[in-house]
């Protein structure tokens, strides 16, 4: 076994980082990209003990599994009845994985010096009181994994990371083919949320659910599930527990399949989930029906379909949810992404074409829009696809516009008509030359300005006195910002100024290097 590429550049970036003086690291990878192949060959090379901290039984089982045969080592396990490292002979391994819920109850037990590295599974989760309570606890250098760094309460991970020592875009593993391509396809419902409230960053349960579980929208969700599943494992999030097993019910019944799915919840215990994913893993069932179980380390690579069959309002909880299925996997060509769409609700709620967000928020909105004029032709879309066509649109758009501007009259985009004042002009003495001589300077055309009375002449000059007493731009620069294509409207006259010298800057080619000043590497 080796590290991908990526996995390779990450631990450098995770070393230099610690080199640097850092004692607390974040690396961001994608869902399915193997992040714990990576804190599993961090923890083989460390010098001393190493800690992974996870927030659920099934994380600590699958970290422990992991890293024990990518270590080809035993790896100890702290967690309700098993006590990997407060034993009382005080013994431990050199790996170990933890609950957290149940190391916070053992702090007492554990020296502050007991480990080298303390690993965060799920980092998005460190900044909650019951991992900070550890994590302070410990005198080691923290590494933190995510594939989700923006959380939905908006408290930064810079609280307990100093720096974020390497990042993967979801985008980029799909072009290096470590990950599948997502399609989107977008269901509109019946559904009306316009009368529900935020609780806690999301539409409250227990409204959704009084909506959801009607058997009208029930109905909604289930038969374009069953329709584009063709035969795709997959995984659908409701909104509550009675959500999931009334989902659940539907899907049986429309499928005419008692075992086509199965619906599993937080009341579950390990025992009861265990045997019911086993049975999904080996596709006796069709179809999993979760209430937020499996947003995050559920990892069954043959899930080609995500139906997101609840209300979203966090772009991180919805792209947990989408990378249950990013993974790649032997005859699986892309990622079916189904959107239920309500007809009328006052948020915005997430769509899958959103995690991957665009730095311009016009594109990302052209993005939506094209993946639904899609998806109401019965079609899905690659979300990679609806991006491109956003950014083509968008370029087109600002191509139309600047071309527009070039063409604009300099004078009357910052309120100078001229051809009202010549219009106006009904003879009498001529602009003087005095008169001429400001217009010129002023960037003014003197074959237009000559048609002027002196009393046209003079209006004129009064309303560029006041524009220049306002501290606005002159004629001769917006003719000029037009000419790159920016709007002189409004601009003032520094900024004016700046935007033309920058835009000068740009034009010129790079100044020769001279041999004699190499940087003290001697490059």
């Amino acid at each position: 076994m080796a590290l991908r590429p990526y996995q390779v550049a990450a631990l450098e970036a995770v070393r230099n980082t610690y080199k640097e003086g850092h004692r607390t690291a974040l690396v961001v990878m994608p869902t399915g990209t193997g992040k714990t192949v990576l804190f599993a060959e961090i923890s083989r090379l460390a010098k001393g003990p190493v800690l992974v901290l996870a927030h659920r039984q099934e994380l600590v089982e699958q970290a422990r599994e992991k890293i024990s045969l990518w270590c080809n080592d035993v790896v100890a396990v702290e967690m309700a009845h098993q006590r990997g490292f407060t034993r009382p002979d005080g013994t431990r391994a050199k790996i170990s994985v933890a609950s957290i819920q149940t190391l916070r109850q053992r702090l007492k037990d554990v020296p502050r010096d007991a480990f080298k590295i303390v690993v965060v599974d799920e980092a998005h989760h460190a900044t909650s009181d019951s991992y900070r309570a550890v994590l302070d606890h410990f005198d080691a250098y923290l590494l933190g994994v995510t594939a989700t760094p923006d959380r939905s309460d908006r408290v930064p991970l810079g609280e307990v990371f100093s720096a974020v020592a390497y990042s993967y875009d979801m985008r980029q593993a799909i072009k290096d083919k470590w990950l599948c391509p997502i399609r989107s396809f977008l269901v509109q419902t019946q559904a009306d949320f316009s009368g529900i409230r935020k609780v806690a960053g999301e539409l409250a349960i227990r409204d959704v659910e009084e909506v959801l579980t009607q058997e009208l929208h029930l109905a909604e969700v289930v038969t374009p599930i069953l329709r584009e599943r063709g035969d795709r494992p997959a995984i659908v999030f409701a909104a509550s527990v009675a959500h999931a097993h009334s989902l659940c019910r539907v899907i049986n019944e429309q499928a005419d399949d008692p075992d086509c799915a199965a619906a599993l919840d937080g009341s579950n215990s390990f025992e009861v989930r265990a045997p019911v994913l086993d049975r999904f893993r080996r596709g006796e069932i069709k179809i999993l029906v979760n209430c937020s179980l499996f947003t995050e380390g559920f990892d069954v690579p043959q899930i080609a379909l995500v139906a997101i069959a609840r209300p979203v309002l966090s772009r991180s909880f919805y792209a947990q949810m989408v990378g249950r299925g990013t993974r790649i996997a032997d005859g699986k060509k892309d990622l079916l992404v189904l959107d239920f769409v309500p007809g009328n609700c006052r948020h915005s709620l997430v769509q899958a074409v959103d995690i991957f967000a665009s730095s311009n928020p016009e594109v990302q909105e052209r993005a939506r829009r094209i993946a639904q004029e899609v998806s109401a032709e019965g079609q899905a879309i690659a979300l990679e696809k609806a991006l491109e066509l956003a950014q083509q649109e968008q370029e087109a758009q600002e191509a139309t516009v600047e071309y527009q501007l070039k063409k604009r009259d300099p004078f009357q985009a910052v309120g100078i008509d001229l051809d009202f004042y010549i219009r106006r002009s009904r003879g009498g003495a001529r602009a003087t030359s005095s008169q001429l001589q400001y217009f010129k300077k002023a960037g003014l055309p003197s074959d237009r300005v000559e048609q002027l009375s002196s009393r046209q002449a003079e209006d004129l000059r009064e309303s560029l006195l006041e524009r220049k007493a306002v501290g606005l731009c002159t004629p001769k620069q917006a003719k000029q910002l037009l000419a790159i294509g920016v709007d002189p409207r409004d601009m003032f006259y520094d900024q004016a100024k700046e935007v033309l010298r920058e835009n000068k800057l740009a034009k010129q080619p790079p100044k020769k290097a001279v041999e004699d000043d190499a940087d003290e590497f001697g490059i």
